[in-house]
């Protein structure tokens, strides 16, 4: 029998560049060779689409552009080809794809921009469609949809770029509104490198600034104390949710505005049993509710009142060995190829099951 060809697409213009590329080389290092046969499309920063033909290492370190073997590739928008078209010495040849895995993060793919294209050429691929990729990625968005139905959040407030001349106006609000430390990011990038703490007027001023030169509009929130919890969901209509871990961030390396303080994992986390239950029916109607398929990790507070407060989805949760969407599925019985299997099957078969309708 002919092995299943699956196109990891990785890299792209965004700020979560390495993010990706370190997801694309764990599924290339772990994926199921004797079932499946891999074909690697990368995007340069810069937006160049080239087929990739070498190691995971060379991803790794970020030369995988640099190899000669590398060719200019698009992937074929017409349904009744399901493809790419490898460009190369002024020559097109067509080459047939089963399924596509997507791990592009931040902007120009996590936020429904790859779901979009790929919905037209009628390839299967991993993870959410368009519109619920985009909803989960706008911070705004997942808020206010998450608010309307009734689920708790931090206290947050919005911010546009065009209100920068009522910068020092909408501060002393946000200082009466909220409470210290309150925190700024950009509603549309990615959390790890664009997230900043306030404690006073000044420094919210300058975290919005920073904020607003990143993206157009930005979320400025209440710092919520209590554990970091977090919980893997896969799936389509049948969905497995996953027992919730916990985020530990080591107290002598804390640092508000980095992402990068040292932590640790604990799976499945230390909690009371009902609250445990009480986690993932919660990650289960937000994953249904916001329109998630294929994959998606749910974020938590658990604070000190013992509320559960939402912190934020992620349609495309980093995934390596040491990531803790792997640690929770593997929690659940699914080592991290039966894992990348899983999700590839689910995805052609839930094609298939819409296409024959």
């Amino acid at each position: 029998m002919s092995k299943i060809r699956a196109a990891i697409i990785f890299g792209g213009v965004s700020n979560e560049y390495e993010t990706s590329l370190l997801a694309a080389a764990s599924i290339i290092d772990n994926i199921d060779t004797e079932e499946y046969e891999t074909v690697c499309i990368g995007i340069t920063r810069k937006g160049r689409w080239l087929y990739y033909p070498g190691t995971s290492q060379e991803i790794l370190n970020d030369t995988w552009s640099e190899n000669p073997d590398c060719t200019p590739v698009v992937i074929s928008p017409d349904p009744n080809r399901n493809g790419i078209i490898k460009l190369e010495n002024g020559e097109a040849s067509f080459f047939k794809i089963d399924v596509i895995f997507p791990v592009l993060y931040g902007k120009n793919g996590e936020d429904g921009t790859i779901a979009g294209m790929l919905r037209i050429t009628g390839i299967p691929y991993v993870g959410s469609d368009l519109m619920a990729s985009a909803a989960c990625m706008d911070k705004t968005y997942t808020r206010m949809v998450l608010g309307y139905n009734g689920f708790k959040t931090s206290n947050w407030r919005m911010m546009f770029r065009n209100e920068l001349s009522l910068l020092d106006r909408k501060c002393s609000q946000y200082c009466e509104e909220l409470e210290f430390p309150i925190i700024v990011k950009p509603a549309n990038f990615g959390s790890s490198n664009s997230l900043n703490t306030a404690n006073d007027m000044d420094t919210l001023r300058h975290a919005i600034k920073i904020a607003l030169a990143q993206d157009e509009k930005v979320v400025v929130e209440e710092f919520v104390k209590g554990k970091e919890i977090e919980v893997a969901v896969i799936g389509y209509d049948t969905l497995t949710v996953s027992e919730p871990g916990e985020v530990v961030i080591k107290k002598d390396d804390f640092d508000f505005n980095s992402m990068f303080s040292r932590h640790e994992y604990i799976v499945p986390a230390d909690i009371d049993p009902d609250v445990a239950v009480l986690l993932k029916e919660t990650a289960e109607q937000v994953y249904r509710l916001m329109g998630c398929s294929g994959m998606a990790r749910i974020d938590f507070y658990y604070n000190e009142a013992g509320d559960i407060v939402i912190s934020q989805i992620n349609p495309v949760p980093e995934i390596s060995a040491d990531s803790m969407f792997v640690k929770l599925m593997e929690n659940e019985g699914y080592n991290f190829t039966e894992l990348i299997s899983l999700l590839l099957i689910q995805a052609i078969d839930d094609y298939d099951g819409k296409s024959s309708v």
